[in-house]
């Protein structure tokens, strides 16, 4: 059995046999309802996972660039501009922070 798993017709072809199959006992009690709501939940909790899978990826390009522009910066010697910016960044978010100590600020700047 060849499945194409970047194929989402073939993705749930495949589902709905293995589903089938594994539900053949509970499709002769409760019928076809009970399957079609299993399959509708999967949809969904698989919508979900790539959303938040989205979510996460886009947060660490943006850390990544972010990092990057940094040290682009430092490499050419605008060490006053980028930490300036860092440092009025951390600011902000440091304000939100009361508990930290000032050496642990002082870290989060650099």
């Amino acid at each position: 059995m060849n499945i194409d798993f970047e194929n989402k017709d073939s993705r749930t072809k495949y589902l709905n046999d293995k589903l089938d199959n594994l539900l053949s006992e509970i499709n002769e009690s409760y019928g076809r309802v009970l399957f079609d709501e299993l399959v509708t939940r999967l949809q969904r909790t698989i919508i979900d996972f790539n959303e938040e899978v989205k979510e996460i990826m886009g947060a660490l390009k943006l850390s990544s660039d972010r990092r990057n522009q940094i040290m682009h910066d430092l490499m050419e010697g605008n060490e006053a501009s980028s930490e300036d910016s860092v440092a009025n960044e951390a600011d902000k978010e440091l304000e939100d922070t009361p508990e930290m100590s000032a050496w642990e600020k002082r870290l989060e700047r650099k």
